[in-house]
């Protein structure tokens, strides 16, 4: 071999091994840019166990053969910054159901090793029900579980859903579980569809939305970054009220060949449209044996209310509510035939039974489909079906209408369910007509606690009678709570914290429920009751606390950063009286001062103290009043003021002060 031939082979041997350093050395690179990257964010999070490093779903709606298809891809990326992490976050949840299954769905970690990321595939799946909502939830849960995970960990879960019907399209809500780097929602449709979307939460400001146009697709991109974690609040309700979120819809779009634009959503007629199409063709027959429980029931009958009333408090008592949905069966109410038979169905069973037996009694009686309190739409700002989880039965009577609602036992005629106070109704008259209409919220005075209390006192104890009535919604949750409530320890229990006001030390062996028949259904409770060491006997006072309950005392709202209201279940007047019999040979000497306050006239209280030396007794009394559903941000200030008022006020102790018994040479309890 020459010498040039060895220095030529020499030569490309070097360069070889020089090439191979580089590109090594180029891989190296990049890997440790991906590590540095992942390492900035953990610095820049340092303060959080993990974040989402990035939280995108894509939806895609395509024209297949003339049918569109609507396909959901959600990808799921998170960096694990502390140790902990690795066992309270090694976790993520995702849903599917009739109307959105499942297609896919994968998970891979990558564990740190020096500069590069171990890649492991993670085949740890569970699958649970889920079911906490009413209506047409058959929506079930899966799991995916991450192991082996080391600080500094990414785990990125995969998953996709189709859409079975483009009236159903799932929200985005961009506040998660953790922080999160950036959250997106896409969604790209064929030029020829309309989309509409509706942004409804607070912090929407974060969302910043692009429309890109390119090979006959519309995208359009709603992102947030460095978006904070959700939170949850005392007091206030669906997250929905709060949590920024993006509502999507299809409104139109105009398939190949076709003459005019498809026109699904968009408008009250519109989903009117859809709705009815699901309880047209219900109860056009009946069979006798409903005809002749009809006629039965209204023989005699002085008044189309009497009617209405009679077959109402039937269905009350003789059917049973079971909440079961699954696929279309969440909308379309069963027969009432059907409901006739097994004796038992949910909210769209009871009223197809209710409006059916209604109309032949030849009442006006329709389908109502109704948003609970836990939806904060209204129809004209979302009029889509993401308005509705409850259906019941409305009749004009007169020009009035009452709505019946067969799922609720102790919900006397005539009046609403607590969570449909305030909402609006959308009643199906026929195939062109409908009418919205807000059912009312209950005021104050029709929702009245009275609390009536002995109080007597051995040396530090103190026992004594209650006597409590309760009108309205108190009345009719106590007698709903208790009717699932089997077990005696439980009811025990129960009762315990109604007159008891919670404290800990608070004793009622005897007590006795009962609730009026037909009527309002008032219920009046009453008890013995005792509170070993309640009172201060120190030389010849003593010192008594008469606040057996602290009533608003609880509902002082942590207002740091809060800008969402504090909601109440509905108004009411409270009205407490507290008697003190004063043992013999004991005088008083102390009471305090009266004392009241009011918040803008949304709330209020009034206290006030009454001795009588003739007979013995001091005579606490306290009214409240609550003519609000909820405390806004703007009067918290004013409202936490009243609470911490009200709170001294109920540490204030009568003094009752020993005198002279010469008779008997001793004090006397």
């Amino acid at each position: 071999m020459s010498t040039t031939t060895r220095i030529t082979r020499l030569n490309k041997s070097v360069c070889l091994v020089v090439a191979t350093i580089l590109l090594a050395g180029t891989a190296q690179a990049q890997l440790s840019l991906k590590r540095q990257k992942y390492d900035s964010i953990a610095a820049r999070y340092k303060g959080e166990h993990a974040v989402y490093t990035d939280y995108t779903e894509r939806l895609v709606i395509s024209d297949e053969d003339g049918e569109l298809t609507a396909n959901s891809y959600v990808n799921v990326e998170k960096l694990f910054i502390s140790d902990l992490s690795l066992n309270t976050e090694n976790n993520d949840i995702f849903y599917y159901g009739d109307f959105y299954p499942l297609t896919d769905y994968n998970g891979v970690s990558y564990i740190p090793e020096k500069r590069d990321y171990k890649k492991i595939d993670n085949s740890r799946f569970g699958e649970a029900g889920n079911g906490y909502q009413t209506f047409y939830d058959d929506q079930r849960m899966v799991e995916a579980f991450y192991t082996r995970l080391t600080k500094g960990s990414i785990t990125n879960t995969t998953y996709s859903n189709y859409f079975t019907d483009l009236h159903l399209l799932n929200s985005f809500y961009f506040k998660k579980d953790l922080k999160a780097c950036r959250t997106s929602f896409e969604v790209t449709v064929p030029y020829y569809m309309k989309m509409g979307f509706i942004i409804k939460g607070l912090d929407t400001d974060m969302i910043k939305k692009t429309v890109e146009e390119k090979d006959g697709r519309i995208t359009y991109k709603f992102t947030a970054l460095n978006v904070p974690k959700f939170k949850y609040y005392e007091g206030a309700r669906n997250p929905r009220y709060y949590m920024p979120h993006i509502i999507p819809y299809v409104a139109s779009y105009r398939l190949a060949g076709a003459k005019k634009d498809s026109v699904l959503a968009g408008t009250l007629d519109d989903l009117y449209r859809h709705e009815y199409q699901y309880v047209k063709a219900v109860n056009l027959k009946t069979d006798t044996f409903l005809n002749n429980k009809v006629a039965e029931l209204t023989r005699n009958a002085y008044s189309d209310r009497d009617k209405a009333a009679r077959i109402y408090e039937w269905v009350q008592k003789n059917m049973h509510y079971i909440d079961f949905e699954k696929g279309l069966e969440g909308f379309i109410p069963r027969p009432a035939d059907t409901v006739f038979k097994r004796k038992y169905g949910d909210c769209k069973d009871m009223a197809s039974i209710l409006e059916a037996m209604c109309r032949k009694a030849g009442l006006k009686a329709y389908f109502t489909l109704i948003g609970s309190n836990n939806i904060p739409y209204s129809h004209s700002e979302v009029p889509l079906t993401y308005m509705y989880d409850h259906m019941i039965c409305a009749v004009n009577i007169n020009d009035e209408w009452i709505f019946l609602d067969g799922t609720d036992k102790y919900l006397p005629f005539g009046a609403n369910r607590i969570d449909l106070q305030g909402k609006e109704a959308m009643i199906c008259i026929d195939k062109k007509n409908y009418k919205i209409v807000k059912i009312p919220t209950v005021a104050a005075d029709k929702n009245v606690t009275t609390d009536n209390r002995t109080m007597n006192l051995s040396y530090n104890d103190v026992s004594g009678t209650v006597n409590e009535h309760f009108a309205g919604y108190e009345a009719w949750t106590i007698m709903h709570y208790l009717s699932f409530r089997n077990k005696k320890e439980d009811k025990d229990k129960y009762v315990r914290q109604l007159t008891g006001d919670g404290a800990y030390n608070y004793l009622s062996p005897n007590y006795s429920v009962n609730a009026s028949e037909g009527g309002d259904m008032d219920v009046t409770v009453n008890a013995d009751y005792s509170i070993p060491g309640f009172a201060q006997n120190i030389g010849k006072q003593y010192y008594v606390n008469m606040n057996l309950k602290n009533t608003f005392g609880h509902v002082r709202i942590n207002d740091t950063g809060r800008l969402v209201p504090y909601y109440f279940e509905n108004k009411e007047v409270i009205r407490e009286t507290v008697t003190l019999n004063v043992p013999d040979g004991y005088k008083v000497t102390y009471v305090p001062k009266d004392a009241e306050g009011s918040v803008d006239g949304l709330w209020s209280y009034k206290i006030s103290y009454r001795a009588d030396d003739k007979t013995g007794k001091i005579v606490l009394t306290k009214e409240y009043e609550l003519n609000t559903m909820s405390i806004s941000p703007n009067h918290f200030e004013a409202h936490n003021k009243m609470v911490d008022a009200l709170r001294k006020l109920y540490k204030e102790t009568v003094v009752l002060t020993a005198v002279n018994n010469k008779k008997k040479g001793k004090r006397a309890l």
